[in-house]
Parts: C-alpha cells; structure tokens; sequence
C-alpha cells in the first residue's frame, strides 16, 4: 500500500483578497489563515507527510509552514509558471515529484471539518473527490455530477440541472489516475493552454478511471474567494472546534 501524502496548492496570488500576499496567509479576520486550520486537521487526520506547491511569495509560505508544521516530513517545490498555467499544473509537479505516493490534493483556499480528510482516504476509487451534495449552486461553484457515488462530471460549466453538488477542494489520487492524470497534462502543457483548472483534468479523466464522492457534511466547508467568504469559513472552525483540536465528531 502507497504511503498517503498531502499537497496544499499554495502558488497563487489571491488578487480578490488583496494580492499583497498569498491567501492562503492572509489572516481572517482576528483568526489565523487559511493555512493554518489546513495544516492542523492535516495533522488531526493522522497525515504525516506534506508538500507544499509554492509560487508568489515562495518565502513567506515556507516561513509560515515552517512556523506551524516543523521542518520534518515536508516537501516543497515551486511552480514557476503558476500565473500563466495555474493550479493543473502545480497538481502535475506535485505528481511529478511524488511517484511512491497516494496523493491528497487540497485547495489553499478551503477550510473544512479535518474528519473530512479521513472520509476521503477510506474511500475507494482511483479518484476520490469531497462533495457536498446540495442545491442552490451558484456559477462560482465547481459543480459535480453523481451516479449514486460515482462522479460522472465536473466543472463549473456543468448545466444547475445536473449537478449534485459542490467539489469541496480536497481530493485524492491514487495509481491509476496519477499515470492518467501526467498524460492528460503533457497534452495540455504542448496546446500552451493557460485557463485550465486542475478540475478541467479530471473532467477529461472520468469514465477512464474509478471515480468517486466523499460526503461532505453541511456546514463542514467553505472556501475563500473574498473578504466576504470569512464569516463563512470561521462559522465551519466555529462549529469544528472539537474536531480541530483532537476530538472527532461521531458519524
């Protein structure tokens, strides 16, 4: 069994948030970042071993996981063309650079209930994406498609009436869509496409591999686009706390 490895796609700038520095650091509010609550339900959640995909401010988000996780069991490695490519391809050098590994990707943007992380690594499949099934969606949302828990579309260009859901941004690839997933980005890096999201890959990759959805509870996620996505995001650390801090919530 593949050793499991966390990657927090940290290279973009954040510009709705300011674009001083990245998002990820930008404090909320009188709470920490963004960064901060990733990396402790990483922790909580029993994963031991992270990389971190760096591209504006390399520095100062080292400085900061540096701070909050230790210099143990950590991996970085910067996406230089993270302003023109953007995040599908900090997803395949974070492939490239982990060949041993099941990878869990995670947004940097995204605060969510650390059990969430656990739900994803104890679901089978090649592909494995957290999804909040619900309705009300609006054209922001990375929407997702369902067979029962099998996932048959995404993107954000998915039609309201077909969607099930939100991609929450914490997924996890194992063997066979790792390989997949390498062969698909190769094609786009030569086509010198630049608005791509890494969730554009995986929608060219399902029906080729076993795809499946993780639950993801109400008011276990939210992301962080803007100012006005703190109150949503420190409601989720609000009603989390004990998970955060060690004490999982029961099923």
């Amino acid at each position: 069994m593949a050793k499991l490895r966390a990657v927090v796609l940290a290279a973009g700038r954040g510009v709705r948030m300011g674009g001083e520095k990245p998002k990820t650091i930008i404090p909320m509010g009188d709470h920490e970042p963004p960064l901060h609550y990733i990396l402790k339900g990483l922790k909580r959640a029993g994963i031991d071993d992270l990389m971190v995909v760096t591209g504006f401010m390399p520095e100062a988000v080292k400085s900061y996981v540096t701070e909050h996780w230790g210099e143990a069991n950590v991996t970085y490695v910067r996406n230089p063309r993270y302003a023109s490519w953007g995040n599908f391809h900090s997803a395949r050098l974070a492939l490239d650079q982990s060949p041993s590994f099941d990878l869990m990707i995670v947004n940097c943007d995204v605060v969510v209930n650390p059990d969430v992380y656990e739900r994803v690594t104890a679901t089978d499949g090649d592909l494995v994406l957290a999804v909040e099934q619900r309705y009300g969606l609006d054209k922001e949302d990375m929407r997702v498609r369902l067979d029962g828990r099998r996932v048959t579309d995404i993107g954000k260009d998915l039609e309201m009436q077909f969607s099930a859901g939100e991609f929450c941004g914490v997924s996890l690839l194992r063997g066979n869509a790792q390989a997949l997933y390498r062969e698909l980005a190769t094609s786009i890096e030569w086509q010198r496409t630049s608005d791509i999201y890494y969730e554009d890959v995986y929608k060219q990759m399902l029906g080729q591999v076993m795809a499946r959805a993780a639950e993801v509870r109400p008011g276990e996620y939210a992301e962080i686009d803007t100012p006005e996505d703190v109150a949503a995001a420190l409601d989720v650390i609000e009603r989390h706390r004990a998970s955060f801090d060690g004490h999982p919530q029961p099923a």
